[in-house]
């Protein structure tokens, strides 16, 4: 789930892309902006909101407010601005990506946190609890790969690897392993009553690290078929 940074960024880029749009169709060599009342003032408004977006370009931005502003002789051309909104599109980019970076980062931490914890309960002898903790560590990741908001706290995460193992989506053999032996095992113990063992502990923990080695350098892509038949399991 994003930030509301990375929300705002989206909203300044989706701005930034509009004002672009209409400076190209009114572009020609050494035309001034200021000659374009609406423009100008679209585009003195879309880097009033990037400098509020990006207060660490703010110097930036003031300078180019500056010279956007009809009352100075050294004025933009349409082109010059074109040019401001490609560079500003440019950071847009960089800043979200960095962005996501940070969220993943937060995911992979709660993972690990969970993966600490059934590490802990193992040591301890609880091996229920450490299944317990994996499942949820198993649920998190998910959730931030498949972009489903971790608000939904039910999910079918059984049928959801399926799915992927099914399509050959993502580390589905990886995927394959920790149903094998998290899910199906937690699942034992919720509803039968099952006792974990020593071994079944270990398997579980090298899967899930195994899983979570492979996801951070895996993007998981879906098509609207995939994600139509995840999103019906939620």
């Amino acid at each position: 789930m994003m930030s509301e940074r990375f929300r705002d960024l989206e909203r300044l880029e989706k701005l930034a892309r509009l004002v672009y749009e209409e400076l190209s169709r009114i572009s020609r060599q050494g035309a001034y902006l200021r000659s374009f009342t609406s423009s100008n003032i679209k585009f003195k408004n879309l880097i009033s909101v990037a400098s509020q977006v990006l207060p660490e370009h703010k110097s930036l931005f003031a300078l180019t407010l500056k010279e956007a502003d009809g009352n100075y002789i050294s004025s933009l051309t349409v082109n010059e601005a074109c040019s401001i909104i490609l560079h500003l599109l440019d950071i847009i980019q960089i800043e979200k990506s960095s962005e996501i970076s940070i969220e993943e980062m937060k995911i992979f931490e709660s993972a690990e946190e969970k993966l600490k914890q059934a590490n802990l309960s193992f040591q301890k002898g609880d091996y229920a609890s450490a299944i317990h903790n994996l499942n949820t560590a198993l649920e998190l990741i998910l959730k931030d790969k498949l972009g489903i908001p971790v608000t939904i706290t039910k999910i079918n995460t059984a049928k959801i690897i399926d799915i992927l193992v099914k399509h050959k989506i993502g580390p589905h053999l990886y995927l394959k392993e920790v149903k094998k032996h998290i899910l199906i095992i937690d699942n034992k113990i919720k509803h039968q009553g099952y006792s974990p063992s020593k071994i079944d502990c270990i398997n579980a923990i090298k899967a899930m690290e195994e899983l979570l080695s492979k996801l951070r350098s895996t993007k998981i892509e879906l098509n609207e078929e995939i994600k139509n038949k995840i999103y019906k399991e939620l």
